[in-house]
């Protein structure tokens, strides 16, 4: 029964199979296949026993199968025909050997060796000729005879069904109306026509196409059944299962064939290989004896190494130890590697390699801060070679605070000695860790000892009174100290005292103790006692010396760096072992000391902070000229030393300057606030005591204002020929002055002078310089505006002349602000060409925003001198006020006689009385004084102004007055011609005209003011119902025809 039911399961599979091949089969045979298929037999017929049983082989086990005949799409082997009979399948098979037996003779003429065919024909055998295959056809002939006989049968049956749709030869090949494509062996889906269109088309055509594929699979279903269909009535299931026993047989021969074959093949391979392993085993005997000779004299040389290592290390032969010690490593490493008996030894040189660690790192580190310290330690600017003596400190000159550099490069000391410990380290890959950390400590703390005894030495050789000086100090803090530690120190009369005073005393004796003991000890407190006792010629030579071993060290570390460097960089691929160079360790080391070095010579500047603060501007300009020369070089030693160490990382540094410039800044600062706190009060004091009376000009004031706006400065005068002017003369304009503006611009250019010296903080200056400005300004207008001069008891009273000249004090500064600005600009201009010039570009940048606000100060000068022709032309305008109150209320006098009967006569006379108003002849004088006060102290373009504003004032209270109801008695008006109220009016104009015509600067002013009066006559009167009111117009005629009248 199980037999049964596996012999119907490969029954089912072949009748699959071959129903799958049959599909895939032309449906009508090709003739020229036919042809082929007839040479084939022909020529594998005549084939000779010249094929080899292994093409055959290799044919039938790796490239052909039953399956691969059988399923052939293409049409070849054993469907290229159809057959008709077993003589048919007799003549394909003869076919295919043919083919396979010229394509292995193909192959072998081009690559297969011929020896190795030879001996593959001699160990298997000919190739079997083609009847050797009938007995196998043979054994199914009569099982093809029916299958024949089947297949005929169906296909008449077919034809005769045709008009059946499912038993016609039309749904056998219902399966071809679907598309090629689906059939092709790499279809896949992806490639499918749907996905090269928009989703908007796939969705729209979803349904058609789900009915088109439904139709394919239908045609293919019909055409699948109608084969097995047809398979079952031909029987050939029934022929595949017959055939399955006589094929299972012929396997088993075959592979008991290939069974015998392989047993004979291991067998030769054992008689062959048996010799050759006796001889590799004799070879690696003797290997391995060479092996243990080798690791047995590398052990002695490695128990004898570790004497000769401990006697070169106290030799201080650190390049032959070190060799020494990488030879022996490595034999350890390699040849000695995993013995017990090398542990011991490995231990003793690790040891050994510790201990050369340290000796070479410590001596390095030595050697090293001796190369880079010595300058300083030694005192290389000493007092013979810098001038220095007692003798000279009294007045040190000028050249001896320059900064000398001393040229070319310097020697280090032990520089073969540094070489050689520097190839250790850098071999032994210490050098970048001892640069970073030994190094780098060591030298700093005995950086600041050097900088220590440096100091204590040059401050007793300049100054040994200072020196003394703080002896004393130290002595009567010692006291002091000794008095407080001490119970009832204070002596019977103090012990004697009441005890709550011993509490109120503790503290004061402990502080006094605390400093005694930070002044007797060695440490900055005492020196700073030193450095404030010297005068400051002698610091500025103390500074100049430490500024000086300051770029010997760094010079010194440059050439430090470079010859590290340069000893790295001599190592040969071989010694070196590939760590990075020490070129980044060394530009950090040369930051840190310097860094460290300004910072302590920074704290020496600031123990004299309170004694700078004194100082003046051109003494403490000294010391900023040599600090910042000192820094520049140190930066350009810097950027030297990194050209000189060519470093190829990235290495972004700081500027060692910055500290110290901070320390020069602040107390610059210091000294800048002082400067301009003595200029506030002096400027404040000054203006205190100003009575706003002009006063004569210097001569050297003119060189002073010249100097403040940048221009070129002429000949110096002679002190004994200095004179007086009246004006001070800026841009071709005069101006009266008083001792305030004098004052104001000897400070101004005091303030430009600073700028000049200071060049680090123009800034601050320019900033203080605006301030002093706003404050003179706002000063002027209380005193003199806001009437603070009267309520100080400075002036009884403010007159003219004071506004006059507040306003010319005030049009001077404005005048002379724009050049100062001018000057500023051009002093604080950035070029970018220079070098550095882009550098300080943000500080310029602030300066320029600050100097631009003197644009708006002078404005603010030029809104206050408004303010006071302003003030002056309100003190016209109330003079005015005062008198109009009487003239054009008060009632003309009488002309009791014909006193002006030459006026409107025939022939009228130029000088005829004019009988003006009495109260006319106040107000002209009034004007006339204001003139005079104006035109003494001010320019003629300022007094018109003023009489412009005033007159103009007067015009509209003049309308406003007549335009209002004015009374005009009889007696003393009439309607005669020249005297009604507005004819006398007129008549008061002609006296103002002829009384202020002697004014010759306001006569512009005066005739606008004079037409317009007679406007506002002719505007309300000439045409007035009130007989003695109206105005004549014969009146007005004859005046400007005799000229007394504008026209």
């Amino acid at each position: 029964r199980r037999r049964a039911t596996r012999d119907a399961r490969r029954v089912c599979a072949c009748a699959c199979a071959f129903a799958c091949a049959c599909m895939r089969m032309p449906k009508d045979p090709i003739a020229k296949n036919g042809s082929a298929s007839a040479s084939s037999a022909s020529s594998s017929a005549g084939a000779g026993p010249s094929g080899t049983w292994a093409a055959v082989y290799d044919e039938l086990r790796g490239h052909q199968c039953l399956s691969s005949v059988l399923n052939d799409p293409r049409g070849k082997g054993l469907q290229r025909t159809k057959w008709t009979g077993v003589s048919d399948l007799f003549e394909a098979v003869g076919e295919i050997a043919t083919d396979i037996a010229d394509a292995r003779e193909e192959e072998a003429s081009g690559s297969v060796d011929l020896a190795v065919v030879a001996r593959t024909d001699a160990l298997i055998g000919d190739v079997p000729e083609l009847p050797d295959f009938q007995p196998y056809l043979e054994t199914f002939q009569e099982l093809w005879d029916v299958y024949h006989k089947a297949t005929c049968r169906g296909k008449s049956r077919e034809k005769r069904d045709s008009g059946n749709p499912f038993d016609g030869a039309e749904d056998a090949e219902a399966h071809r109306g679907v598309p090629h494509e689906y059939f092709s062996s790499d279809f896949k889906l992806e490639h499918h026509a749907i996905f090269k269109q928009s989703l908007q088309t796939s969705v729209e055509r979803q349904g058609d196409l789900n009915e088109e594929l439904t139709g394919y699979v239908d045609l293919i279903e019909v055409s699948l059944f109608q084969e097995i269909r047809q398979a079952q009535r031909d029987q050939v299931f029934d022929s595949l299962a017959k055939l399955n026993e006589p094929l299972q047989d012929d396997l088993q021969s075959t592979l008991a064939v290939l069974a015998d074959l392989r047993g004979q093949l291991k067998s030769v391979q054992r008689l062959q290989l048996r010799n050759g392993l006796a001889v590799g085993r004799l070879a690696r005997r003797k290997q391995r004896t060479e092996e243990v000779l080798q690791r047995l004299d590398t052990l002695m040389h490695v128990q004898q190494s570790q004497p000769s290592i401990q006697m070169l290390l106290q030799g201080h032969d650190y390049i032959t130890a070190l060799d020494l010690l990488d030879t022996t490593t490595s034999a350890l490493d390699s040849h000695l590697k995993g013995l017990t008996c090398v542990r011991a030894g490995a231990t003793r040189l690790a040891n050994l390699v510790g201990t050369f660690d340290r000796s070479v790192e410590a001596d390095f580190v030595h050697h090293s801060a001796e190369a880079i310290l010595s300058s300083a330690a030694t005192g290389s600017s000493s007092s013979s070679s810098s001038g220095v003596g007692r003798s000279g400190m009294d007045a040190p000159s000028t050249s001896a605070v320059a900064l000398t550099v001393m040229p070319g490069r310097v020697e280090l000391q032990g520089v073969d000695r540094l070489t050689s410990l520097c190839w250790c380290l850098s071999r032994r890959d210490l050098l970048r860790q001892t640069l970073s950390e030994s190094v780098r400590d060591v030298v700093l703390s005995q950086l600041k000892k050097v900088l220590k005894t440096r100091s204590r030495k040059l401050i007793e050789e300049l100054s040994p009174e200072a020196v003394a000086a703080a002896k004393a100090v130290v002595e009567a803090a010692s006291a002091a100290a000794a008095r407080a530690a001490t119970p009832g120190g204070g002596g019977e009369g103090e012990a004697q005292g009441s005890p709550r005073e011993l509490p109120l005393a503790s503290p004061t004796a402990a502080a006094e103790g605390e400093a005694a003991q930070r002044a007797a000890g060695e440490g900055p407190s005492a020196l700073s006692v030193m450095l404030c006792a010297l005068s400051f010629e002698s610091f500025l030579v103390f500074w100049r010396l430490m500024l000086q071993d300051c770029l010997e060290v760094a010079m010194r570390f440059c050439e430090y760096a470079a010859l590290i460097a340069s000893s790295v960089a001599s190592l040969s691929l071989e010694e070196t072992s590939g760590e990075l160079g020490p070129e980044g360790e060394l530009l950090r080391l040369f930051e840190v000391v310097m860094n460290s070095y300004l910072q302590k010579l920074g704290v020496l500047l600031q123990a004299r902070q309170s004694e700078h603060k004194s100082l003046k501007a051109h003494d403490w300009r000294k010391l900023l000229k040599l600090s910042y020369d000192a820094l520049d070089k140190v930066r350009r030693l810097q950027d030297q030393c990194r050209q000189r160490l060519n470093l190829k990382e990235s290495f972004s540094g700081t500027d060692v300057r910055t500290p110290i410039r901070s320390i020069l800044y602040a107390q610059t600062k210091h000294i800048i606030e002082e400067f301009d706190k003595l200029c506030t009060e002096k400027l404040d004091c000054s203006l205190e005591q100003e009575r706003w009376e002009r006063t004569d000009v210097p001569s050297q004031y003119k060189a002073i204002l010249d100097k403040l706006m940048g221009k070129e400065l002429r000949l110096e005068l002679d002190p004994a020929d200095q004179g007086v002017e009246r004006y001070l003369h800026v841009e071709g304009v005069h101006f009266l002055v008083v001792p305030a503006v004098l004052t104001l611009i000897q400070l101004l250019n005091d303030y430009v002078q600073l700028c000049r010296e200071f060049e680090s903080l123009p800034e601050v200056v320019v900033q203080r310089l605006c301030n002093l400005l706003k404050l003179f300004n706002g000063k002027m207008h209380q005193l003199v505006l806001g009437g603070q001069a009267v309520q100080r008891q400075n002036l009884k009273k403010i007159t003219a002349s004071n506004l006059a000249l507040c306003s010319q004090s005030c049009g001077l500064v404005a005048q002379v602000l724009p050049n100062l600005q001018a000057h500023l600009e051009r002093m604080f201009a950035v070029d970018p060409k220079t070098p550095g010039g882009s550098s300080g570009a943000p500080s310029r940048h602030a300066v320029m925003l600050l100097v631009g606000e003197l644009s708006r100060i002078a404005g603010e000068y030029t809104v206050h001198r408004t303010a006071l022709f302003d003030k002056l032309s309100d003190l016209l305008l109330e003079r005015y006020v005062v008198h109009s109150k009487k003239w054009l209320t008060t009632p003309h006098a009488e002309i009791k006689d014909n006193s002006d009967a030459a006026l409107w006569g025939e022939a009228p006379v130029e000088n005829a009385t004019l009988n003006s108003h009495e109260v006319l002849e106040g107000f002209v004088k009034d004007i006339t004084n204001m003139y005079r006060v104006l035109l003494k102290n001010l320019t003629g373009d300022s007094v018109r102004h003023i009489f412009a504003k005033a007159f103009e004032d007067i015009a509209v209270k003049f309308e406003q007055r007549i335009s209002q109801e004015m009374v005009a008695p009889s007696p003393p008006y009439s309607e005669r011609l020249g005297r009604t109220l507005g004819d006398r009016l007129a008549l008061d104009i002609v006296f103002m005209r002829e009384q202020l015509e002697k004014a010759s600067g306001i006569s512009t002013p005066l005739q606008r003011l004079l037409a317009d009066l007679v406007h506002h006559l002719r505007t309300h009167y000439m045409s007035s119902d009130d007989p003695l009111r109206a105005l004549h117009p014969a009146v007005i005629e004859t005046l400007q025809r005799l000229k007394r009248l504008p026209c």
